[in-house]
């Protein structure tokens, strides 16, 4: 058995342990950022895949990562024995992992996620596509921090100024600019 092999029977276990029936893992980070740091590159570490575009979705008898065209040779080759299968994406007949949860999974089951990762959009998108079949969906939930015993740190650099010659307008400028826009919507605090 190899590594993710390995890793992936541990995911399930720590799944069973949280009472939970299906695992989403987005291949994002806290800022849904499509490159990320080594932390948060939990795809690669629990698939092997290294691509830069995916979700992972473990239930007890299926883990899938779905991923486009521009990786398939690559994800089907990073997959080989590993127990995970190459779902593609926008292939005629083939559901999105929502849709996919939607229809494989049974009333009343539980999904977990790492919320920190998960954006509002998709989380609506899960709520709704598994709201009739009562299906809870658990966003506190990180199993694999236990699991990856020797994970990268959290990046500690800390946050620069981009130079004006390359964003063109002062930062100043923008908050006024946004500012202004508030006043006109007649808004109090913008995010």
């Amino acid at each position: 058995m190899n590594k993710q092999a390995k890793r992936l029977a541990a995911l399930r276990k720590a799944m069973k342990n949280a009472g939970l029936d299906a695992c989403i893992v987005p291949i994002t980070d806290p800022h849904l950022g499509e490159y990320v740091p080594g932390h948060w590159r939990v795809i690669e570490w629990l698939t092997g895949f290294t691509g830069s575009a995916g979700t992972v979705v473990v239930t007890r008898n299926f883990a899938g990562l779905w991923t486009d065209s521009r990786y398939f040779i690559q994800a089907e080759q990073q997959l080989a024995g590993t127990g995970f299968d190459l779902v593609r994406l926008r292939i005629p007949h083939t559901p999105e992992y929502i849709e996919w949860i939607a229809d494989n999974l049974k009333r009343g089951s539980a999904i977990g996620v790492d919320g920190r990762v998960l954006s509002i959009g998709l989380l609506k998108q899960l709520e709704k596509a598994v709201a009739g079949k009562k299906i809870t969906v658990n966003l506190n939930v990180d199993l694999v921090t236990e699991l990856w015993t020797d994970r990268p740190p959290l990046p500690l650099s800390g946050a620069f100024g981009h130079p004006l010659k390359y964003c063109g307008v002062a930062r100043a400028d923008k908050i006024s600019t946004v500012r202004e826009r508030m006043k006109v919507l007649g808004a109090d605090l913008h995010l």
